[in-house]
């Protein structure tokens, strides 16, 4: 079964790519739009970890 959700995912990233050029620059833009369009926040892990590594060298 996980093999027909990777083949739908990349079916789905193929489609997406296409319809860009396969231009990363346009892809990234498209991406952005969409998330500001649907009102979601990105979390970023490194910022995360980041913090957490201070942390760690703070004694904390």
């Amino acid at each position: 079964m996980s093999d027909e959700i990777i083949m739908e995912l990349w079916q789905i990233k193929d489609r997406i790519a296409r319809e860009h050029g396969y231009d990363i620059d346009a892809l990234v833009a498209h991406l952005q739009t969409k998330k500001r369009a649907e009102g979601r926040q990105v979390v970023d892990l490194r910022a995360m970890r980041q913090v957490a590594e201070q942390g760690t060298e703070l004694g904390h």
